[in-house]
């Protein structure tokens, strides 16, 4: 039953003859539906919709065994690109329920043995650690240190219940809010020296609706509306620092004329294709700040200048993500900048639907958006000073909410 919500339904006549509705129901909605006493609950969209506008699209599933998973089920499954989803492989043996990962096409495209049943996992709780450390590099250095960066924060189909944190060694620490929902921490530190570390602790618990998270993805979008941006979104289109969508090449990419009124859905397409075929990413960079090697007397020297970037051909995700920025704002769409562990991207907006983003994982952790039409680093410290950022790490554990309702 492809693009369902299930997979391994007992074959029992009553159970065929609703399989029979519900792909009815999917076929003349695009969402599958449930009856709970004389309410209809909303379940989860078409995931054969889904695979074909987002192929790649992060997928968690229930996977379940009565006599428990087996090395073997753990190949079988691996074979069929699902794997464990929170932990090693090796935790997972003898387990009769169990959270795994794949993607939306390789899910539809799925065939399990029919002792192991799967199902989606529309709702779930995400908990975990997310830790940010940092090394002071500046060898003649004796003085104040103030660092400040983001901790996890909301986002749509991503409730924060409850987060902490604790700095190494201990400091009494500020916590504020800005105008877009970033949480920032920060720390004053007296006196700092060559070799001091700085070690953030942030503990977190989200909810996780699946089918809002998707409903955010620029893909899975419906064609936009007529509207008429206000004075807020139109400041989305202006240059910002590090943005500039009167670059040459941005531009010219503009001046070709796709679609009126501009659906930005299409140009993102378009833009993405684009880019790929003038930037190679820069494997090199990545590798050097997850590696603790990359040292920055401010995080925004990390981020190259769009022009910078094209002469180049070269960039990973700070670099991209101005880029994408730069030219979807010459093409008259809002766009801005935000961040996940691990990854930057750009959110464009939609006419008559908001704010989507070109990159959604169901169990990313949102740690910043863009105030105005700025980017805006996740971390920044006074004085200007080599800092080197020794980690960047998260773990996760899932939790599916089988009562989805």
């Amino acid at each position: 039953m492809h693009g369902l919500y299930c997979r391994n339904l007992d074959s029992s006549p009553l159970k065929l003859l609703f399989s029979i509705v519900l792909i009815i129901s999917v076929f003349q909605t695009g969402t599958c539906w449930g009856a709970v006493g004389s309410a209809s609950v909303k379940v989860l969209p078409d995931w054969n919709i889904i695979a074909q506008k987002n192929p790649t699209l992060k997928t968690l599933v229930v996977v379940e065994a009565a006599n428990g998973l087996t090395l073997r089920d753990l190949a079988i499954l691996a074979d069929q690109g699902l794997v464990p989803a929170d932990r090693d492989p090796g935790l997972i043996v003898g387990m009769k329920k169990a959270v795994f990962s794949t993607t939306a096409e390789r899910w539809i495209n799925s065939n399990l043995p029919r002792h192991i049943s799967a199902r989606v996992a529309p709702k779930f709780l995400m908990s975990g650690i997310y830790r940010v450390s940092f090394r002071v590099d500046a060898k003649n250095y004796d003085g104040p240190l103030n660092l400040e960066v983001t901790a996890p924060r909301e986002d749509v189909g991503k409730r924060l219940i409850s987060y902490d944190v604790v700095v190494r060694p201990t400091r009494d620490l500020l916590k504020h809010q800005d105008s877009a929902g970033n949480r920032w921490v920060s720390v004053k530190i007296p006196r700092v020296r060559y070799g001091d570390e700085i070690k953030f602790h942030f503990s977190f618990t989200y909810e996780v609706d699946v089918a809002r998270v998707i409903d955010h993805d620029l893909m899975m979008s419906d064609k936009p509306e007529s509207e008429e941006l206000n004075e807020e979104l139109k400041e989305f289109l202006k240059s910002g620092y590090k943005i500039d969508p009167e670059i040459p090449e941005a531009s010219k990419w503009a001046s070709v004329s796709r679609s009126f009124p501009v659906d930005a859905r299409q140009e993102y397409r378009r833009l993405d294709k684009f880019l790929k075929g003038k930037v190679v990413y820069d494997d090199a960079k990545r590798a050097a700040y997850f590696g603790g090697r990359s040292v920055y007397s401010d995080l925004d020297h990390m981020y190259q200048y769009p022009s910078e970037t094209l002469s180049r051909r070269l960039g990973c995700c700070p670099d991209t993500v101005l880029l994408e920025c730069s030219f979807m704002r010459a093409k008259g769409i809002p766009c801005r900048t935000a961040g996940r562990f691990g990854h930057f991207f750009s959110e464009v907006y939609l006419l008559g639907r908001g704010w989507k983003s070109t990159s959604t994982t169901p169990t990313g952790i949102p740690l910043i958006v863009s105030v105005g039409p700025d980017h805006v680093p996740y971390q920044k410290w006074q004085p200007a000073i080599p800092i080197r950022t020794t980690r960047w790490e998260a773990r996760v554990r899932i939790e599916p909410q089988e009562d989805y309702q």
